[in-house]
């Protein structure tokens, strides 16, 4: 009878595909600091966005831009690139292939955005990635910060 009770105990019912999302998000906010320049500080961080693209037909190809709003205490606020790390780019192919297995399209691009408070959105695009399709100016999230700024 125990071993019933607890047979379940700790796992998700959650599909595969959303717990992979909740540890992506973790994994991206644990790779903010990692700047593309200068040093993270004291800075607090505000809003985080990821233009993901991947072509796996071709030798698993991929390119990352990866944004963070953060400020220092008192400062105005900053955007900042940074740096996804290897585990965190094999967590998106994880949750691809997850996807996949679920009985959707392999999506090419994913846009990840993840505020403060702990409300993150995924969207996923199903279309030719424009920088891996030799388009190496494409710029998703350029102009973040008067983005956010506008909107809030």
């Amino acid at each position: 009878m125990f071993k019933r009770l607890f047979a379940g105990f700790g796992k998700s019912s959650k599909p595969a595909a959303a717990v992979l999302q909740d540890e992506i998000v973790k994994s991206v906010v644990s790779n903010i600091t990692d700047l593309q320049d200068g040093e993270w500080e004291d800075r607090e961080w505000v809003h985080i966005a990821v233009n993901h693209e991947v072509l796996i037909e071709e030798g698993r190809r991929s390119s990352t831009q990866a944004e963070v709003l953060a400020r220092k205490p008192g400062g105005d606020l900053e955007e900042h690139g940074f740096r996804l790390s290897m585990n965190t780019k094999a967590k998106l192919l994880e949750l691809r292939e997850a996807m996949t297995a679920e009985g959707k399209e392999p999506w090419t691009i994913v846009d990840l955005t993840i505020e403060r408070d702990g409300r993150y959105a995924f969207d996923f695009s199903y279309t030719p990635p424009p920088r891996l399709g030799g388009n190496l100016l494409h710029s998703p999230l350029t102009g973040l910060l008067d983005r956010y700024s506008k909107r809030s």
